[in-house]
């Protein structure tokens, strides 16, 4: 958060400069200057001094990106994650909101990377952000958490209506085709109430469920396999 900061406040420091030295040269102006000069040059300065607030403005904005955003994936990196976490848990604390959290990750992405290479499973895992993001919804805040594994941070959002988003989410990403064809990525989904507690607790309730899930349908796999093999 204190980066964030900092990158606001001396964005609005050089501003804030700019706007001062351009003052203070337009009053060197007014003193003694010749009106067609005196025009031309402030028509100049004037220019100048847009074109750096606008290289200014994008500069800032190009770093701000690079700090908050996952190179790889194009989804928030877990460093601003964490960050907004913090802003909401005190947003539902203090206006006695709702808040879920979702954490997801892919069911045995070290088979499709050990199958395919890390260059395919990079390129998963990208598609894999593009889609959660396009399938959640404006206010929610898609993060990578690390390795495969992706968290969303729902405000306002009941455990119901936070399901029937990530699964929407899931089953789009379950669909789509990633080196061959679809279903050979499959995801697990973990979903948790905001209870009060601090942001070390709430993460790993959230990391407990999300063991569970993938213990559970790992579990039902292995079951499903056996029942075929028995039918055979």
């Amino acid at each position: 958060m204190k980066d964030f900061r900092e990158i606001e406040s001396r964005s609005k420091m050089h501003l804030i400069f700019l706007l001062i030295t351009g003052l203070f040269v337009i009053f060197l102006i007014n003193c003694s200057m010749d009106q067609n000069v005196k025009r031309l040059f402030v028509a100049g300065l004037a220019l100048f001094f847009g074109f750096s607030v606008f290289q200014l403005s994008r500069s800032i904005s190009y770093l701000y990106n690079n700090l908050i955003i996952d190179e790889l994936t194009k989804v928030y990196n877990y460093r601003y994650f964490i960050t907004r976490l913090e802003e909401e848990m005190d947003r539902a604390n203090r206006y006695g909101r709702s808040l879920v959290l979702a954490f997801t990750d892919c069911d045995d992405f070290k088979s499709y990377n050990d199958k395919y290479g890390h260059l395919e499973g990079n390129i998963a895992l990208e598609k894999i952000g593009r889609i959660l993001k396009q399938n959640t919804r404006m206010p929610d805040i898609v993060a990578r958490f690390g390795g495969d594994e992706f968290a969303v941070i729902l405000p306002e959002t009941d455990i119901v209506s936070a399901r029937i988003v990530m699964d929407r989410a899931a089953d789009v990403i379950e669909k789509t085709v990633y080196k061959t064809e679809p279903g050979e990525v499959t995801m697990s989904v973990s979903l948790i109430n905001y209870s009060g507690e601090d942001i070390k607790e709430f993460l790993e309730r959230a990391d407990a469920v999300l063991y569970r899930t993938k213990q559970n349908k790992k579990r039902k796999a292995a079951q499903n396999r056996g029942l075929e093999q028995a039918k055979t």
